[in-house]
């Protein structure tokens, strides 16, 4: 029996699970050139660099803070509290950030997610700084729009993976239950815990061979769930 035919729904993270080249905020990315293509223009490149690294280490702190998982700043606040950023600036800035946050969606991914739609209740739950809607113009460039029936992104609301309340929020707006809802992604500490300790099966989308007790099973991409046996 294969491991998905023992569930009616599937949970997804997005980052490193289905979508890929996301987060890139390495010290060679040209924030400039971002910045002036979302429309700013006032600024140098040493400010832009300046601004945008100091929001991404700041919130980056935050994220792996425990206390901070129910009480994580939203991106605007991000570049206020970390960056002291000028206020006209924000929406520049802001939309720079999103699209170096932003990843793409292979098609091999969405045509696995297509086909899983065409027999499981899917959901999706992920983690992002910014406003979501670039992530839904990828979706849509993409053809999976419409696979997920229910979407929880974590820049909605003040709470990231691994809090309990974004994986609650996800099964309530599927109309799934914990115990029927297998999750996949490849966070250990974001997704499998977090996952697990909601009461879910779990799926580590890994490259490594590593036991851990949050982990049920282990695929190297998304496409093995076809044929994963469990």
């Amino acid at each position: 029996m294969r491991l998905i035919d023992r569930f009616s729904s599937l949970l997804f993270d997005m980052n490193s699970t289905f979508m890929f080249g996301e987060d890139r905020f390495g010290e060679r990315e040209d924030f400039h050139r971002t910045y002036c293509a979302a429309g700013g223009t006032r600024l140098s490149s040493v400010e832009v660099t300046r601004y945008m690294r100091a929001c991404y280490e700041g919130m980056a702190r935050d994220y792996v803070n425990p206390a901070r998982y129910d009480d994580f700043p939203s991106l605007l606040e991000g570049f206020r509290l970390y960056a002291s950023t000028p206020e006209d600036e924000l929406p520049f800035l802001e939309r720079s950030f999103a699209l170096h946050e932003l990843g793409s969606v292979p098609e091999l991914s969405a045509d696995v997610l297509r086909r899983l739609a065409g027999t499981h209740r899917l959901g999706l739950v992920a983690n992002i700084w910014a406003p979501k809607e670039l992530w839904l113009e990828e979706f849509k460039r993409a053809g999976i729009e419409s696979v997920f029936r229910h979407a929880v992104f974590s820049s909605d609301c003040r709470s990231v993976k691994p809090s309990p309340v974004l994986f609650a929020k996800a099964l309530q707006g599927m109309g799934a239950m914990a115990n029927d809802t297998l999750f996949i992604g490849d966070s250990l500490r974001c997704d499998m815990e977090g996952a697990k300790n909601a009461g879910m099966t779990t799926v580590w989308v890994t490259a490594e061979a590593v036991k851990h007790p949050a982990v049920d099973f282990a695929v190297s991409s998304i496409a093995e769930l076809e044929s994963v046996k469990g």
